[in-house]
């Protein structure tokens, strides 16, 4: 396709060898663009946007092997390809001279990954999709979900064909599913971002693929009827460190750290979590090391989360998601969401 401002590729071949050369021959952040049946009507994926979120680019990889033949044209983006294969690869959420991509997609665009999120939005105005699905890992294992910042019927269907749970987000942090909101050309683009699971878990890759066929052979969006037992759960909040708070993981409280999380936090990713759940232990300054703010800012900590003989519980039944292990991630981003449950 002509007209987009990064490199493209149209029908691309066949590679039978390693995902990593893959990656390393794209040389850097590249649309795929399969020519469908009608290609007066787009649809888009983009992966990648975090090179430490590898199954969105290892199921395309195989999906390609199978020379499908879209009912409509789709363009997918490997984004962070730099990221990914900074060595070790797949290890690294963004290169660490540079910002997380997926917080750039608002002004100002700075930097190398604000200038890639602005050629990245430019192209999505061209292209015009008739929806647009971001594709990423969760930072800890956990089961696939979806995110969206407003309920569609588009992307209530196609979620609910992939994933158990859709979690409508007040929060705006500069993601790539923000984009309808601050792009007219964008506004009526059904959008969500499709969290298939942990990097390691081998049906996080099945959850991907699963995406590139159901919008590869699915003739009309549109009609698609939405899954029953889809669930819905509505403004999560971003459980956080405050500045200069130090998080370890561990199966025993850390006398110099402020807060000692569950090693095995992330199991709390499935099911409701209960008040009885021990999920770690704190440190002197007790919750002060911690907030959790709404989409209006007001911390809401304490009508979550309580302190008992120095111990991190709920104080009501709680939903758990995105909940990693990962140090790095939790100083940098988050600890996890949270949705009452009930």
């Amino acid at each position: 396709m002509e007209g987009l401002s990064l490199p493209v590729i149209t029908d691309p071949p066949v590679d039978h060898g390693e995902v990593e050369s893959w990656l390393q021959a794209l040389g850097g952040p590249v649309w795929l663009v399969l020519e469908g049946a009608d290609d007066r009507r787009c649809r888009a994926v983009t992966t990648l946007l975090h090179g430490n979120e590898p199954s969105g680019a290892l199921a395309l990889h195989r999906w390609l092997a199978e020379r499908p033949r879209p009912r409509t044209r789709l363009a997918v983006l490997l984004a962070n390809v730099r990221g990914a294969l900074t060595h070790p690869v797949f290890s690294h959420r963004h290169t660490p001279d540079d910002r997380d991509l997926n917080r750039c997609f608002r002004p100002p665009y700075l930097g190398p990954a604000g200038e890639l999120a602005r050629a990245i939005i430019e192209d999505l105005e061209r292209l015009a999709p008739e929806c647009l699905v971001d594709v990423h890992n969760t930072s800890g294992n956990g089961p696939a979900f979806a995110v969206a910042t407003r309920r569609h019927p588009v992307s209530e269907a196609l979620a609910g064909r992939l994933c158990d749970r859709l979690i409508v987000t007040d929060l705006r942090l500069g993601s790539l599913m923000e984009l309808p909101e601050r792009v007219p050309r964008l506004a009526d683009c059904p959008t969500f971002t499709l969290e298939c699971g942990g990097a390691l878990q081998p049906a996080a890759r099945e959850v991907a693929g699963g995406l590139f066929r159901l919008l590869a052979d699915c003739p009309h969006l549109a009609e698609l009827p939405c899954p029953p037992d889809l669930e819905v759960l509505v403004h999560p909040l971003r459980v956080e460190l405050r500045p200069g708070a130090v998080v370890v993981y561990d199966r025993a409280p850390h006398p110099d750290a402020d807060l000692t999380l569950w090693a095995r936090i992330d199991e709390h990713n499935r099911g409701v979590t209960s008040p009885r759940a021990c999920l770690g232990w704190l440190g002197r300054d007790g919750l002060a090391c911690l907030e959790a703010r709404d989409g209006r800012g007001v911390d809401r900590l304490r009508e979550l989360f309580c302190a008992r003989e120095g111990r991190l519980h709920a104080r009501r039944p709680l939903r758990l998601f995105m909940a990693t292990t990962n140090s790095e991630i939790a100083r940098s981003d988050c600890l996890f969401y949270v949705v009452p449950s009930g």
